[in-house]
């Protein structure tokens, strides 16, 4: 299997390929193998934003995220259990606090813009 990079997307490819298989009954098949490739995957932005959380009661976070162009000043409500949620006109925001997980994804075309980790604990405390 090869794999090329463009930009931010990355396309996986098989290379064709002749296989010989010997059935149980002694006859030789020849098997190709088809190019087969897979669809693009969601563009995922490579660096991991500017992030700035700030808890406020045990139901909200603050929250500030910006790389380059992206910018979210928003607040993130609990969904459920360690689940917590926000959004502006463009993206939805996603955090979960007991894995330290954010996702950013485009509301109107779901595409995932982060995917990353991301920790409120007081280290200091640790």
């Amino acid at each position: 299997m090869k794999s090329l990079t463009l930009s931010t997307k990355k396309v996986c490819f098989f290379v064709s390929s002749s296989i010989i298989l010997l059935s149980s009954n002694g006859f030789i098949s020849p098997l190709k193998a088809e190019t087969l490739t897979m669809k693009s995957m969601p563009m995922i932005m490579a660096k991991i934003p500017v992030t700035q959380m700030t808890k406020k009661n045990n139901d909200t976070i603050i929250v500030k995220i910006k790389d380059a162009e992206f910018v979210f000043n928003g607040t993130l409500k609990r969904t459920s259990g360690n689940m917590f949620m926000g959004e502006d006109k463009q993206v939805r925001v996603m955090y979960d606090k007991s894995t330290s997980h954010v996702v950013i994804i485009n509301k109107k075309t779901g595409t995932e813009f982060y995917n990353y980790i991301f920790s409120i604990a007081d280290e200091g405390k640790l």
